[in-house]
C-alpha cells in the first residue's frame, strides 16, 4: 500500500514513515503543500494521504486544507487524513465534501493511523 505522508516537521516525517515501512507499506514523503502536489501527480496513484493541518506555506498550496481539497478535485475517491494539534479548527475550515475525513490530534500513535488506513471508503 502506498502512502503520502505531508509535514514540515522532518521527525515526524521520519518517525511515521520508519514506522509505516516497517509495516511494509511504500511511503513517499513531502514537506510543502507544492511539493506533495507534485508527488501526488507524478507519483501516484497513492491508496492513501495523510497531510499536516499547517505547514511551509507554497506558492499554490498554503495550508493542509487547500493540499487535501486539491486532492479532492483530482480524485473525489482519494483516501485522506489530516493531523493537527488543533482538530476543531482544521475541521472548521474543511469544505462540506470533505467534513468525513479523519482529522487526527497530534501526537497521534501509529496504531490510531493505521486504524484511520482500516476505515472503509465513505460514500460520495
Amino acid at each position: 500500500m502506498k502512502i503520502l505522508i505531508v509535514d514540515d516537521d522532518d521527525a515526524v516525517l521520519l518517525c511515521i514513515g520508519s514506522r509505516l515501512r516497517s509495516g511494509g507499506f511504500e511511503v513517499k514523503e513531502a514537506s510543502t503543500g507544492d511539493g506533495a502536489m507534485y508527488v501526488y501527480e507524478h507519483q501516484g496513484p497513492f491508496a492513501f494521504v495523510l497531510s499536516d493541518y499547517r505547514f511551509v506555506p507554497g506558492a499554490k498550496i498554503k495550508d493542509g486544507v487547500q493540499l487535501v481539497t486539491a486532492i479532492h478535485e483530482i480524485n473525489p475517491h482519494q483516501r485522506m487524513a489530516m493531523m493537527t494539534a488543533d482538530p476543531k479548527e482544521a475541521r472548521e475550515k474543511l469544505p462540506k465534501a470533505l467534513w468525513h475525513l479523519p482529522v487526527l490530534l497530534k501526537p497521534f500513535t501509529v496504531e490510531q493511523l493505521l486504524r484511520a488506513l482500516r476505515e472503509p471508503v465513505l460514500p460520495l
